[in-house]
């Protein structure tokens, strides 16, 4: 019976266990049910802090494809914490490789989705690690209020997010400082073998809450945890942002403000503290001057007055008061002691007691018809510059100097104050022997010129003034009249600034002074915007472009532009304009190839520094306008090509003979 029981037990426990090996197990779905919930858990959590946020991904060939791919899933993640919308979080991104490359900025979208799709749209560069150039398009144009950021005085938090997985090929130590100084606060996320120190550089402080290293990019996820609460509500606002108070900051919802500690007033700056001024409270009852201390005030006096007993009023101190000052006329209580005067027609000896009669010119009896002065002895008569005593002493002549014809002049002369200076008739400009003249260079040479020069900070304010000395060498150079020659000037860093159009001057001499005028921006080089100016407004008939004439321009730059230069450089080309390209220092010379009008050698230039800029000028001075087309005759299109031909041959003699070098291969150019 017992055997019995036992058996039948154990085949009611084997069909149990072959029923539960049939029933299907829901771990799978609960385990995702739970992940949902989990996910809008922390959705729902998640405040609405307002936030510009700006992402700046490497692109650099060393990340693998599905590495890249992690990147922007490791995004769209971080997306979920943030409410995105234009009156709550602005979201904007580039990636950089070699260069810099927008996806969009903090006004493009103003819906997760469409930021979310736009990173899914995302094409790897595959090319260089240029993170400093990144920052710094970052700090001057990504949170422009142009570029959506809004203004700092809403106290919106600027937070850049950068994600690097190499070592830059540039430096970044100086361009972050700035950035953070300029009020963005950043995070640095190093993947990989990335230099800690080289994070540190770039993250906000402290480097615990704002720089982090995982291994690879499949524990960059790891990271979407820390920042939950970096990004929202859970944190106060003064634990989020770089705030900058002083002494306390007082975190409010979506916002903080900066608080002084006791005994101190906030400053007009918002941040930072000062101790209360006493003095300022009006009741200190000084006579002369307060001066505030710890928890008080003094009374202090002016200098050569006493301080009484009642501490608040001052005497002053009477240097001559016991008679021992020993003057022989007058004397005269200062600041510091009894110092002697004398009366008028006296002067005082150089014992500093005694006095003696001095001024003869006095009583006016001199009778001098310009100037008089007084000597020891006697009040003698003088004449202004330009004119000479006559022998009575009293009554002054002008003085000709070109009265005896001996000034050599070819043309003209004029009397000034101090000589006889030669002059030249309109056409003619004065030679360096200062009396013969000879025909201006360009007496028949007609274009329009425009020059299109780079502002960028790279350039400094030394040598942009050579530039602008440049500029005006050539411009000497030019027959610049209302039928002549007309010039126009751009300048560019960040962005472009017309100086002055084509048809706004029409002399050489206003020309100088406008160029003369200029202030250095000094900023970024958006070369390619530059370009694109000078080809859809420069040579336009509303600034002053002349049809049937000759369309030079000439651009100088002394670095790497931050956007692309070869798309408005051909329509420009492509449009009639010759373009030369002078490129000094960092200049890339892909990027002044596609700048170039072809043949490179004729039009492409190229110097280490700003050493020759001088002699460069009165080479080009001498060169550019000699055996220019006059023959009414021949077609336009062959004066055009003669024109450019002599430009361009007298430019390359320049640079050979200035110690440039010039970029590029032979080609010919022909008229269809």
């Amino acid at each position: 019976m017992r055997s019995l029981a036992l058996g039948l037990f154990c085949l009611l426990c084997c069909d149990a266990v072959r029923l539960d090996r049939r029933r299907p197990k829901p771990i799978t779905a609960r385990r995702q049910n739970e992940s949902t919930v989990q996910t809008k858990a922390l959705e729902n959590a998640c405040k609405a802090i307002p936030l510009d946020f700006f992402f700046v991904i490497d692109s650099s060939r060393s990340i693998r494809p599905n590495d890249y791919e992690k990147v922007k899933t490791f995004i769209i993640n971080l997306l979920q914490f943030l409410e995105v919308g234009s009156d709550a979080t602005r979201v904007g991104l580039l990636q950089y490789g070699s260069v810099v490359q927008p996806e969009f900025s903090l006004n493009t979208y103003t819906k997760k989705a469409e930021v979310e799709q736009a990173v899914r749209n995302m094409e790897h560069l595959a090319t260089g690690t240029m993170t400093g150039l990144a920052i710094q398009y970052t700090m001057e144009t990504a949170f422009t209020e142009e570029q959506g950021a809004r203004p700092k005085s809403m106290h919106i938090p600027r937070i850049a997010m950068i994600v690097t997985d190499g070592r830059p090929q540039d430096t970044v130590e100086e361009v972050a400082a700035q950035a953070r100084r300029a009020g963005i606060q950043i995070f640095a996320i190093g993947v990989g073998r990335v230099d800690m120190n080289t994070l540190k550089a770039i993250g906000s402080e402290p480097h615990s809450e704002h720089v982090h290293l995982v291994a690879n990019f499949s524990q960059i996820e790891t990271l979407i945890s820390v920042f939950q609460s970096k990004l929202c509500g859970d944190a106060e606002m003064c634990d989020v942002v770089d705030h900058q108070c002083q002494h306390i900051c007082v975190s409010s919802p979506a916002s903080y403000r900066c608080k002084c500690r006791k005994g101190f007033t906030l400053n007009p700056d918002g941040k930072t503290c000062k101790g209360i001024d006493y003095c300022d409270l009006g009741n200190h009852g000084c006579e002369h001057d307060c001066v505030s201390v710890p928890e008080s005030y003094i009374c202090r006096c002016n200098k050569g007055y006493v301080l009484n007993l009642d501490g608040k009023t001052c005497s002053k101190i009477d240097h001559c008061a016991d008679g021992s000052h020993g003057c022989e006329q007058e004397f005269m209580n200062t600041a510091d002691s009894c110092i002697c005067k004398c009366r008028r027609g006296f002067t005082l000896r150089p014992d500093g007691k005694t006095c003696k009669k001095l001024d003869h010119c006095a009583d006016g009896s001199h009778g001098c018809e310009q100037e008089f002065m007084n000597t020891e002895d006697s009040c003698v008569c003088k004449c202004r510059k330009g004119y000479t005593l006559r022998p009575d002493g009293k009554t002054c002549k002008k003085i000709d100097h070109c009265a005896d014809g001996k000034h050599g002049c070819e043309q003209e002369f004029m009397n000034t104050e101090d000589s006889c200076v030669c002059k030249c008739r309109t056409g003619y400009t004065l030679q360096p022997d200062g009396k013969t003249c000879q025909q201006t260079e360009c007496g028949d040479g007609v274009m329009d010129l425009v020059f299109v020069i780079d502002g960028s900070k790279s350039l400094g304010p030394a040598n942009f003034e050579l530039v602008k000395q440049f500029v005006n060498g050539i411009v000497d150079s030019l027959n610049i009249s209302r039928m002549g020659t007309h010039v126009g000037l751009l300048q560019y860093s960040t962005k472009v600034r017309t100086e002055f159009t084509l048809s706004q001057y029409t002399t050489a001499r206003n020309i100088k002074q406008a160029v003369s005028r200029m202030q250095y921006m000094g900023r970024g080089s958006m070369t390619g915007s530059a370009l694109r100016h000078m080809f859809e407004f420069s040579f336009s008939a509303k600034e002053g472009a002349r049809p049937n004439t000759p369309r030079v321009s000439i651009v100088f730059t002394d670095g790497r532009s931050q956007d692309d230069v070869s798309e408005w450089a051909t329509k420009a080309k492509n449009s009639g304009v010759t373009i030369y390209v002078l490129g000094i220092g960092k200049a890339i010379e892909q990027e002044l190839r596609e700048i170039a009008s072809e043949p490179d050698e004729k039009h492409l230039y190229y110097a280490e520094d700003f050493e020759k800029m001088g002699e460069i000028t009165k080479k080009l001075k001498s060169r550019i306008c000699t055996d220019k087309p006059s023959d009414d005759s021949m077609c336009q299109c062959e004066n055009m090509i003669m024109f450019q031909n002599q430009v361009t041959e007298k430019l390359k003699n320049l640079f050979q003979n200035s110690h440039v070098t010039e970029v590029g291969d032979t080609r010919e150019s022909t008229c269809a």
